[in-house]
């Protein structure tokens, strides 16, 4: 059995730095928005996105409760363009569990090139397809190889894996 993953540990082999600019795409309950706040600090922003207001309500409830004041939600659907965020705005976005989600992932990846700068990175986190104590199901979970190819097809280029846990798999692109 093997412990679950650690965002932090995720993020710190991104090579995020003070003052960058962070979008979050599926942020969630801000798992990852934690880390990529803390390692951008005060000069950085983290633009946590979500299309769920209990998600984005319970990441503005974290961040405040560790005092954090460089984060900012935003409620959209990622499947749609996303235009609350401007082009070439982004050092880095976060893309951590949220594919086997969504059913446009070509639409939510075009979003994702739009907004990173030239070069900006992009970090993917998803489930392994392989069976799993708890997880999505098999069947809803993206292959690695298919992940890298979509964010190939756009334009990115593969800088390294990134180390999980058992359950995970996490690439890092840029742009």
């Amino acid at each position: 059995m093997s412990k679950f993953i650690n965002p932090s540990e995720v993020v710190a082999q991104t090579g995020l730095m003070q003052g960058q600019v962070v979008a979050d795409l599926g942020c969630g309950n801000g798992f990852y928005v934690l880390p990529a706040a803390q390692m951008v600090g005060s000069t950085g922003t983290v633009i946590a996105v979500d299309v769920m207001e209990a998600k984005l309500a319970a990441t503005i409830s974290i961040t405040n409760q560790f005092g954090y004041k460089n984060v900012r939600v935003i409620q959209a659907d990622l499947a749609k363009p996303m235009l609350d965020i401007p082009a070439n705005f982004v050092d880095m976005v976060i893309i951590g569990n949220i594919l086997h989600e969504i059913s446009h992932t070509d639409s939510l990846i075009k979003n994702v090139y739009r907004i990173l700068k030239s070069p900006g990175r992009i970090m993917a986190v998803e489930w392994k397809k392989t069976a799993t104590p708890f997880g999505p199901p098999l069947d809803k979970r993206l292959d690695q190889q298919k992940l890298e190819v979509l964010l190939m097809q756009v334009g990115f280029r593969k800088i390294k894996d990134l180390y999980t846990d058992g359950y995970h798999y996490a690439v890092l692109f840029e742009k």
